[in-house]
């Protein structure tokens, strides 16, 4: 039934809870699963203050939070792999939220895009609805919301 399944992850709780149904939805249907952190360079105080870490030698802002969304991806991958889901693969990219991850599921063919019904949001996403509200929205992809 499905071949590719997207996860889009942020870290959080309910990513993970997303994350967990997507692999069992894989193992169920001998899916691939990717794993996808999307990271928003806003300006260099609001980066610095929200996702950049400290590791010794000073990073460009874009580069710190490419590399925390590397870490966060790949750290669902392993999550995903230790699940039992054989295929997986791991992405981070910039962008906005809701259309980065919807332009990734069509360029990567995915079936299915399991969200998390919350996660690490900032204020936007508060006062204009969450990533998953609106990757629902914009999608013509099957997506499933978890709580």
């Amino acid at each position: 039934m499905y071949k590719t399944i997207l996860v889009p992850v942020d870290g959080s709780a309910m990513a993970m809870r997303g994350l967990d149904v997507a692999a069992e939805l894989c193992r169920t249907f001998g899916a691939r699963l990717i794993t996808l952190c999307i990271y928003r360079h806003h300006s260099p105080l609001e980066a610095s203050l929200s996702m950049v870490r400290a590791r010794g030698e000073q990073q460009r802002p874009d580069d710190a939070l490419k590399s925390y969304a590397s870490d966060i991806a790949t750290a669902a991958k392993e999550r995903a792999q230790k699940a039992g889901v054989e295929d997986v693969a791991s992405h981070a990219k910039r962008g906005q939220p809701a259309r980065a991850i919807v332009e990734f599921a069509d360029e990567h063919d995915c079936d299915l895009i399991v969200l998390g019904a919350r996660g690490n949001g900032d204020l936007e996403g508060f006062l204009l609805g969450s990533v998953s509200h609106k990757v629902a929205s914009l999608t013509r992809k099957q997506c499933l919301i978890v709580r």
